[in-house]
């Protein structure tokens, strides 16, 4: 099932990335996406499904602290991106890049039980 959600956080990565056709800094675009993925995640309920799919149907999430826990994902996309672009392989194009960086991402969240912390503090009886 990790798999699969990986492959799908890839997929939204990179539609968001690509939806991002302004030229600025790369470090900004990556910041921009981590927040937005995170903050659209929220509010397209993608969240609350990821609650119900691995809690209960009765769960959904609150993310008391969105903006924080956005800007936090906007950093870890910073960081990450910097790694696989610049030192893994530089030549990745604009098209791999976004979609390996959120499958490569969602992979080291759950290695680090990132998911359920997540489940844990954010996802609340109805």
């Amino acid at each position: 099932m990790i798999i699969i959600e990986a492959i799908v956080i890839g997929l939204y990565v990179s539609l968001l990335f690509n939806l991002i056709l302004i030229s600025i800094p790369l470090f900004l675009k990556l910041f921009i996406i981590g927040f937005i993925k995170h903050s659209l995640s929220y509010y397209l309920c993608i969240q609350s499904y990821y609650c119900k799919l691995y809690k209960d149907n009765n769960y959904s999430a609150k993310v008391p602290n969105l903006f924080m826990e956005s800007i936090f994902e906007g950093l870890i996309f910073i960081y990450i991106g910097y790694i696989l672009k610049y030192f893994i392989n530089p030549d990745i194009n604009n098209y791999l890049f976004p979609f390996t960086l959120g499958f490569i991402i969602h992979i080291i969240s759950d290695f680090y039980n990132i998911h359920k912390l997540f489940l844990l503090y954010n996802c609340k009886l109805l």
